[in-house]
């Protein structure tokens, strides 16, 4: 079976969530053949499943999580049904990251809720607050700078910024710190993302299903993607996305599948097909000043060996 892979450029619809692959979305997509039922099975932000759809590769498609709370933001996104406000978002602080965090463990929580802890999570991951406290007032500033309903709420806020920096001036770092992230108002641009998704309101054929992939039915889906978590035997047993995860159980799993399978992940077992390699880059070292983005390579494997991809 080949297939020709390309449209590295496509713009992926997708909620904020940890190590979604919206920058890659374009490889993924033409990579996987087109199909009438495409279940995008460990969905996260949803870019690959919705681009699936948005670009024409599948007539029907399915998102899972076994994340609650995120797949009832999805919904409420493609449903209009949610109470966040898109264009004057409030300003989430520390302390406010912490209760809507305690509001999703304890179920009592709404879409604003799950959507606070992901925009303002670092990296998206929901569970981190994304700015450091040398940095915080810093981004409060900047937000309310962007998004205060009145215009003397604006004009206050430039004031509060100039004065802030003005009281950092002396310290050369920390200015040049500053004045760099001037343009990197995350937690804004994860909202309009929010707000794109949300766009997609009269998508057709859009399913979402809350399961333990190992406890899905497969037989209504003509081709499947994983986007498991990362094994954690590669970082000296530390948990990515505080997610327990049976790699081994996966693989033999996966390659059992009797429907055509795909999974991201940086290493398989020697038995299970690689049939692309693609350069990425994923921000590390939370609540740290010096945070940069790291290069790798994800392999996506296949569990068919008669797979081919024409590069």
């Amino acid at each position: 079976m080949k297939l020709h892979s390309g449209g590295c450029g496509l713009t992926a619809p997708h909620v904020p969530y940890v190590g979604n692959k919206a920058a890659i979305v374009g490889k993924l997509v033409y990579l996987f053949p087109k199909c009438k039922h495409f279940l995008d099975a460990c969905c996260g932000g949803g870019s690959v499943g919705y681009s699936m759809l948005t670009y024409g590769r599948a007539e029907a498609v399915t998102l899972n999580d076994i994340n609650t709370p995120l797949i009832d933001l999805h919904k409420a996104l493609l449903t209009g049904k949610h109470n966040i406000d898109f264009e004057n978002p409030k300003w989430v602080s520390r302390e406010e990251f912490i209760l809507c965090k305690e509001r999703m463990l304890n179920g009592n929580y709404t879409p604003l809720d799950v959507a606070n802890i992901y925009c303002y999570g670092f990296g998206c991951d929901g569970r981190t607050y994304a700015f450091g406290k040398h940095i915080e007032k810093y981004k409060e500033i900047l937000h309310r700078v962007v998004c205060g309903k009145t215009i003397k709420e604006r004009r206050l806020a430039v004031l509060a910024m100039y004065n802030y920096l003005q009281n950092t001036e002396n310290n050369t770092d920390k200015s040049f710190y500053l004045i760099e992230n001037v343009s990197r108002i995350q937690q804004i641009q994860n909202i309009e993302r929010l707000q794109n998704l949300q766009n997609l309101q009269n998508l057709q054929n859009l399913n979402y299903l809350n399961k333990d992939i190992f406890e899905i039915d497969y037989s209504p889906y003509d081709c499947v993607y994983f986007d498991i978590p990362y094994d954690s035997r590669d970082t000296n047993g530390k948990m990515y996305y505080g997610i327990r995860f049976d790699h081994d159980r996966f693989w033999k799993f996966f390659m059992e599948l009797p429907v055509l399978a795909f999974a991201s992940e940086y290493k398989a077992p020697d038995r299970v097909p690689c049939v692309k390699k693609i350069d990425k880059r994923v921000l590390i070292n939370a609540n740290k000043a010096n945070s940069k983005m790291q290069k790798g390579k994800e392999k996506v494997f296949c569990n068919r060996k008669d797979y081919e991809v024409e590069f």
